[in-house]
């Protein structure tokens, strides 16, 4: 039997959701090699990402962190899974910070 409601400090588990009780709490995620989250600095519109975390069927999300170069809109343009995925740029002189994060389907 599934559990329907586990609660431990201020995060909680309820029907299956996660949530938080206390406005300013939140999800934390660590970050380093191969983790679900994480920034990059683009070179010349593009960077390969090496994550041994990523699948086939990954989402995976991005936003600019700082810009840099001359922006542009932002998409993951290929992605080899447990191996990496490449993050492009629509303007070859982008050099923002991009903040990734990783999630799977189930």
């Amino acid at each position: 039997m599934p559990i329907l409601f586990q609660y431990i400090g201020d995060q909680f588990s309820e029907y299956g959701s996660l949530g938080t009780a206390t406005a300013g709490f939140g999800f934390k995620i660590k970050e380093g090699t191969s983790a679900k989250m994480g920034t990059v600095v683009l070179t010349a519109g593009t960077m390969v990402v090496p994550n041994t975390s990523v699948t086939a069927t990954s989402r995976i999300f991005l936003t600019a962190q700082a810009p840099g170069g001359t922006p542009g809109a932002l998409y993951v343009s290929a992605r080899a899974a447990g191996t990496s995925f490449t993050i492009k740029s629509t303007s070859a002189s982008d050099t923002s910070t991009v903040a990734y994060l990783i999630v799977d389907p189930s």
